[in-house]
């Protein structure tokens, strides 16, 4: 495991697309959790899967993160085994994809991110492949309760009926878990489960791995405190959470009081089944490993009527709808100037895209590819294209499981589709199929035909027109086929590199005035309170400075201390669900707002808060509060 947190302050925040939602501090950090698992009959058969607390993978990195470790191990780790899947959380910088225009339409390129990022999941690996021991991985599988909504039932009533009629529910709530046993008890845990982590919403200026990240690192506190060691790793990784949302009330709230408490409920959720699941989890996985990857082009995807089911059709260029621009209703919604469902394209609305952003006009044949598809940008017929169009896919198999790498949102109903083409390719040893979405790269989303049609947000951010699920399907399908046969796949297609070529920009920083008269780095600017009780919150104010400046040095900017009999001990930092660090500008100068909402089983005793930084010269600082006391709940004055 390693940290993979990006620039704390003044970034503009990845997924919600809103240009005022600028981050201001950490609520937790950001991990990438890395599991390797080799065949002892045969080590060259092995596989990486890493879940990375990000809002996406641009394809840049698996290729970065992969050259870096061809230099440790040779050819130990090549793309076609190693999986990087991004949790999806919305709740963390942006800026680390390749760009291909200075407009900025994706947040811009930041070249220090993009390291930071590289550096820290290459170092998950390494750090995983260094711990690699003779053990045996048990799995299971499980229904997690009330953890997530349909957020476009309209699109998915638009599927079949006797297709529909085939499931009890409108979303995946199926968990498969691995548990990782070494010789001295258990090492790890993976689930996969689909669920949006847009519980955090665009109000919200923190870095938070969402309640997949607070579901990750609770499991390893609690494993950790059961096994007496601090090295066991638990990764809440992602699925096919294309329509699902945690915000059950379907209108960004819900079901907690705010978006902490809603991301809170919706992690316990996912941990409590998975805690189960791996309290239960007894069958081993046996068999090969063993994966097969492609690279594919989807700007014209020939895909055979077996798939489509409506005779041979094509994939199209990438394009983005004015579906895409309005946003999901249920998570808060997009532009006021779009909506979900809009298929008629607009003279006035067209002038003004072009205007604002200085996107090209569409062009005829994709405006008739993508129908009935609004087009609010064209992304995929330029030269070069604005996106890539070059998408890798990866079917793997670690004995009875087998895993579906997808560069892609997948829908609830798409998920289905999809396993059922690679179980039709597969012998009596697969049973079990998880879609690891949001994979080696990010190629928006993936709907069912019938649910492209009537252009929700989903939909008009399925990229490359309605028959993308057939193409992913007859895609997985060659592939699991190779995978049973034991045949090799050639791509068709090399990818297009962008590294090098995008205009790398320095991170955002603010012209800060220096401290005031008397005032220096780490110097409390108000003291803490003498007391509190178990539920309240403890607050620190310090003068700082921007730790953007000074990024990716700073992996720790809080810290909780208890008072023992061998000392102070650390009791939290900036990474604990409970600790909060947010940066405000205090007449001009930076201040560091340090919250501890100190839970209700914390013991009565003293504690201090400390706060760490960095000066303009890039030397240290450091101050720490007064020593405050936390009472039990029937103290009195």
């Amino acid at each position: 495991m390693a940290d993979i947190t990006g620039p704390a302050v003044g970034m503009p925040m990845w997924g919600f697309g809103r240009p005022d939602q600028i981050n201001e501090g950490i609520h937790t950090r950001l991990r990438s959790r890395a599991f390797i698992t080799v065949q002892a009959s045969d080590p060259k058969r092995r596989l990486v899967f890493v879940s990375a607390e990000l809002g996406s993978i641009d394809h840049h990195i698996a290729l970065e993160v992969v050259e870096r470790l061809q230099k440790h191990f040779g050819t130990t780790y090549t793309l076609d085994n190693v999986i990087i899947s991004a949790t999806h959380t919305h709740a963390g910088p942006s800026g680390y994809w390749h760009s291909r225009t200075d407009t900025g339409l994706d947040g811009g390129f930041y070249p220090a991110h993009f390291d930071a990022i590289v550096t820290g999941i290459t170092s998950s690996v390494i750090a995983a492949h260094e711990d690699l021991q003779p053990g045996n991985i048990l799995i299971n599988t499980g229904r997690v309760a009330d953890a997530g909504v349909n957020r476009s039932v309209i699109a998915y009533h638009e599927n079949p009926q006797r297709e529909r009629d085939r499931y009890r529910e409108n979303t995946n709530t199926s968990m498969t878990l691995l548990k990782f046993v070494g010789n001295s008890g258990a090492l790890g845990a993976v689930n996969w489960y689909a669920l949006h982590p847009t519980a955090m919403n665009y109000y919200n200026r923190l870095i938070s791995g969402d309640h997949k990240g607070y579901a990750s690192v609770r499991m390893e506190e609690q494993q950790r405190a059961h096994q007496g060691s601090g090295d066991f790793i638990a990764a809440f990784a992602q699925s096919d959470p294309g329509d699902v949302t945690p915000n059950t009330n379907l209108d960004n709230t819900g079901p907690g009081e705010t978006d902490v408490e809603t991301t809170r409920i919706m992690g316990q959720r996912q941990l409590v089944a998975a805690q189960a699941l791996f309290d239960a989890a007894q069958e081993p996985l046996g068999g090969a490993i063993d994966s097969k990857r492609i690279y594919v082009n989807l700007s014209g995807y020939e895909i055979d009527g077996e798939f489509t089911r409506a005779g041979e059709q094509h994939t199209c260029a990438s394009a983005y709808g004015y579906a895409f621009a309005g946003g999901s209703t249920e998570d808060g919604g997009g532009h006021f100037l779009f909506r979900e469902g809009m298929t008629e394209q607009s003279i006035w609305r067209d002038w003004l895209v072009r205007l604002i952003i200085g996107g090209h006009e569409w062009t005829e044949r994709v405006k008739v590819c993508q129908a009935p598809k609004a087009i609010l940008l064209e992304t995929g017929s330029g030269t070069p294209p604005l996106q890539s169009q070059i998408r890798s896919v990866t079917v793997a198999r670690i004995g009875q499981l087998v895993i579906v790498a997808l560069p892609a949102e997948v829908t609830t109903m798409a998920g289905r589709r999809l396993r059922d083409s690679v179980m039709r390719e597969l012998g009596d040893g697969a049973h079990y199929v998880v879609l690891a979405g949001y994979s080696n790269g990010y190629a928006g989303y993936i709907t069912t035909p019938e649910e492209y049609m009537v252009q929700q947000y989903e939909g008009g951010h399925t990229l490359h027109g309605r028959w993308t699920l057939p193409a992913y399907q007859q895609i997985v399908s060659q592939l699991a086929a190779a995978l049973e046969s034991g045949i090799s796949l050639t791509s068709s297609s090399a990818y297009d590199d962008w590294r090098g070529k995008s205009s790398g920009l320095a991170l955002p920083l603010d012209n800060a005035k220096p401290l005031p008269s008397g005032a220096r780095l780490g110097e409390a600017v108000a003291q803490i309170e003498a007391r509190y009780r178990p539920g309240q919150t403890a607050t620190a104010r310090f003068w700082s400075t921007n730790p953007t400046v000074n990024f990716p040095e700073g992996k720790n900017y809080l810290l909780v201390e208890q008072n023992t009999s061998a000392g102070w001990r650390q009791f939290a930092d900036d990474g604990d669900w409970s600790t909060r660090v947010r940066w405000q500008l205090e007449s001009g100068a930076y201040v560091a707002e340090l919250s501890w909402a100190i839970p209700q089983d914390t013991r009565p005793g003293e504690y201090r808060v400390s706060h760490f930084g960095f000066d303009a010269s890039g030397a240290r600082f450091a101050g720490t509060s007064e020593v405050f006391e936390i009472v039990s709940e029937d103290w009195q004055e």
